[in-house]
C-alpha cells in the first residue's frame, strides 16, 4: 500500500481503538480501501447493456447505494465472499426497525468510518468512496439473496493487519507529538488509535466470538456463553431484582458497586448492564417515578456523565437509577410496575455512555441529598431483596 491510496485505506481507522454496536453496537472496521475492476473474474463484470436489476424487495434504492459504497470505501478490490459477508454483517447489526442505510451511516450520510454526527452516534463503516457499477450490482445480488453469507449471525468485523499498521503509525505520531514536531496528514487522522489487533481481539473476545476469517478479515458473532452474562443470570434466579434489560439481549455486564474505579480512580456505584442501543431498559421493581433528568448538553460534569436518566422510588424509600438512556418513556410521579418499560438505551457516547451501549442500574439508600449533594449508600443490587 502507498501514497494516498494507502493513506485513505487507514484513514477508516482513526479513531481510539475500536467502537463496538451490536444490533445498535457500533463496530470500527480496518479495511483496505482500493478501488479496481479486479474484485470479480469476468464472469462477473457487468456487461455494457446489462439490465441493472430493480432494488430487492424490502430495500430501497437508498439501502443498496450504502451497501455497495461501504464494499467501494471498506475494501473496493475485495473478494466476492468477503463482499457478501460486509454486507451480512451490516444487516445483521441492525436494531429493530433501522433501514439498511441508516445502520450504515448512522443516519448522517455518507463520510468515513468512525465520524460522529448529531446527536452523537458513530458511523460504523465508511462510505465516502463512490460506488462503482460492480459494487452496486454485487449489493443489489446479496440484497436479493443471490449470494448468502458464510457467517449467518456475524455483526462485527476487523482487518488485524490494518489495525497493527494503524497503531504504528498512531505511535510515530505521538512520539512526534512529544518532540513538539509537525505531524502529517494521516498521523493526525491516526493520532489516538491506541490498540493493536491482538488487543482488540482480546476487548472483543469479552463479547463477541470469532466465526471465521476472510481474506484477512475476521468477522466475530454475539458470544451468548459470556461467564460474565452467566453470573449475571445466576443472581436473577435468586428473585432479588428483576433485569433492568431483557435477559437475551445482555452482552455483558461490567464494572459493579467498587470503591474504586480502576482507570479513573472515582468510585462506581452500580452495575453497568451492556446490551444493544435502543433496547428496552424495564424497572427492576415497583415503584414511582421521581424524576427524568436529561444531563445531555448540561455544564455540571456528573450531569454530563449521567446522560439522559430515570430515578424511581421504591417502596421502601430507596432509590433506583437508570443513566445513559437515549429516550425516557416514563413522566415524573408516574407509577410503574416491576417489569414496565423505563426508556431505551442510547447509542455509544450519546447519552455520557461511553464506548459501547448500556444502562448504568444503581440502587441508593434513599434519594438525593441537597446539602450532601448525593444520594444515599449505595447497595449492591445482588444482595437487596425486593
Amino acid at each position: 500500500m502507498s501514497g494516498r491510496k494507502g493513506d485513505a485505506a487507514l484513514a477508516a481507522l482513526a479513531v481510539v481503538g475500536t467502537v463496538l454496536t451490536l444490533g445498535g453496537f457500533t463496530v470500527a472496521v480496518a479495511l483496505s480501501r482500493r478501488v479496481a475492476e479486479k474484485a470479480f473474474p469476468p464472469s462477473r463484470q457487468p456487461q455494457p447493456n446489462e439490465t441493472i436489476p430493480s432494488p430487492p424487495l424490502d430495500f430501497s434504492d437508498e439501502d443498496v447505494e450504502a451497501a455497495a459504497r461501504m464494499l467501494a470505501s471498506e475494501n473496493g478490490q475485495g473478494s466476492p465472499q468477503l463482499w457478501t459477508e460486509l454486507i451480512g454483517s451490516q444487516l445483521h447489526a441492525r436494531k429493530a426497525g433501522e433501514t439498511l442505510y441508516e445502520r450504515i451511516t448512522a443516519g448522517s450520510g455518507y463520510g468515513r468510518q468512525g465520524e460522529r454526527s448529531w446527536p452523537g452516534r458513530t458511523r460504523p463503516v465508511s462510505t465516502d468512496q463512490e460506488a462503482l457499477p460492480i459494487h452496486q450490482s454485487w449489493a443489489r445480488e446479496v440484497l436479493s439473496g443471490l449470494h448468502t453469507p458464510r457467517f449467518g449471525n456475524a455483526i462485527a468485523f476487523f482487518d488485524p493487519a490494518q489495525q497493527d499498521k494503524a497503531y504504528a503509525i498512531a505511535q510515530r505520531a505521538r512520539a512526534k507529538q512529544v518532540q513538539g514536531l509537525p505531524l502529517t496528514e494521516q498521523e493526525q487522522r491516526l493520532s489516538h488509535y491506541r490498540k493493536t489487533a491482538a488487543e482488540v481481539r482480546a476487548d472483543w473476545q469479552k463479547t463477541l466470538r470469532r466465526v471465521g476469517t476472510v481474506d484477512g478479515v475476521e468477522f466475530y458473532e454475539m458470544n451468548r456463553s459470556n461467564p460474565e452474562k452467566s453470573d449475571f443470570a445466576a443472581r436473577d434466579k435468586s428473585k432479588l431484582l428483576g433485569w433492568p434489560v431483557p435477559k437475551e439481549l445482555v452482552t455483558r455486564i461490567g464494572d459493579r458497586v467498587t470503591e474504586s474505579r480502576p482507570g479513573s480512580g472515582r468510585p462506581h456505584k452500580g452495575v453497568d448492564i451492556f446490551a444493544p442501543a435502543g433496547s428496552t431498559v424495564t424497572a427492576a421493581r415497583s415503584g414511582r417515578v421521581k424524576r427524568v433528568m436529561d444531563g445531555r448538553g448540561s455544564n455540571h460534569e456528573k450531569a454530563q456523565r449521567a446522560g439522559l436518566w430515570v430515578d424511581v422510588e421504591a417502596a421502601n424509600g430507596q432509590i433506583d437509577r437508570y443513566l445513559h438512556l437515549g429516550e425516557a418513556t416514563v413522566a415524573e410521579g408516574q407509577r410503574v410496575k416491576r417489569g414496565d418499560a423505563i426508556g431505551l438505551i442510547a447509542e455509544a457516547h450519546e447519552s455520557g455512555s461511553g464506548d459501547a451501549p448500556h444502562v448504568h442500574f444503581e440502587v441508593r439508600a434513599s434519594d438525593y441529598d441537597r446539602d450532601k449533594k448525593d444520594y444515599g449508600q449505595p447497595i449492591d443490587p445482588k444482595f437487596e431483596v425486593v
